[in-house]
């Protein structure tokens, strides 16, 4: 005999950050390896700030030579990629961590800001959706560790989504702002396809997993502490809750499951 079971989750305390960020970039893999970069904070809205966490605490590392509020972020600790700042200079943008300093690389063929990005580290990555002008939209640029190169266009266009997977072969993006939706979109490879809908439309949420396991807490409109799981097919409210309602968090660590993640930054109190 086989037992089933449904197992929710919890989110518990973790160190904070050094500083204040919100709709920033972020990276990493897991919970214990991570790497924020830039903020939009009250009264610093082009920070170039960068904190490493190691599983215990934060630390302030090198500072990035672009600014980068609004940077859409992905890799790892040591291996990631910022791109875009969405200010009207820098906006193309794009910066390499390689651990210890941030370099100058090839900017993004489009000026966009408010996007999501996912990738295994600065060799292979991907960002969708995003706000030039005149509304959210669909586009993808791709990463191939040297130059950008766009792809397919996801069904409906939006910024401020939350995101899992693995690119190239596998995304989930989910949610997103202005206007608020709930809508889910799958990448499988080839072609992109409506899912599913979260059950509490949002934007600006923190997401993490892969595309058949992946997690979405907070975001807006407002300040929201809401959790939800994807199993593959449908999202299902999760009773575990952020201890701190927030929207404008980065998003956060993709790993190979969404059992383990971590949220750090963002508006709220």
């Amino acid at each position: 005999k086989v037992r089933s079971y449904y197992s929710s989750g919890s989110f518990a305390t973790a160190a904070s950050l050094s500083n204040s960020h919100a709709s920033s970039g972020a990276s990493g893999v897991s919970s214990s390896s991570a790497l924020v970069f830039g903020h939009s904070a009250s009264g610093n809205p082009t920070s170039r700030l960068t904190e490493s966490y190691d599983g215990t605490s934060w630390t302030a590392v090198n500072p990035s030579v672009q600014d980068m509020d609004y940077a859409s972020g992905f890799g790892t600790q040591t291996s990631a990629v910022a791109a875009g700042d969405g200010g009207p200079s820098g906006a193309n943008s794009n910066t390499l961590w390689d651990g210890t300093c941030w370099t100058n690389s090839n900017p993004t063929s489009t000026y966009s800001y408010a996007r999501v990005g996912l990738g295994t580290g600065t060799s292979l990555g991907a960002l969708y959706g995003g706000t030039p002008t005149g509304g959210p939209q669909p586009r993808v640029e791709n990463w191939n560790g040297t130059s950008w190169t766009a792809g397919t266009a996801m069904g409906s266009g939006s910024n401020n989504m939350g995101a899992a997977g693995l690119v190239p072969n596998a995304a989930l993006l989910f949610g997103g702002d202005s206007p608020v939706v709930g809508v889910t979109q799958l990448w499988n490879g080839s072609s992109w396809s409506t899912v599913n809908s979260l059950n509490y439309n949002r934007g600006n949420g923190a997401g993490s997993g892969v595309s058949t396991n992946a997690l979405y807490a907070g975001g807006g409109p407002g300040n929201n502490a809401n959790t939800e799981t994807w199993d593959g097919t449908c999202w299902a409210a999760n009773p575990g809750v952020l201890s701190i309602a927030r929207n404008s968090v980065p998003n956060t660590m993709t790993s190979a499951t969404n059992s383990s993640t971590l949220v750090a930054g963002g508006n709220g109190p």
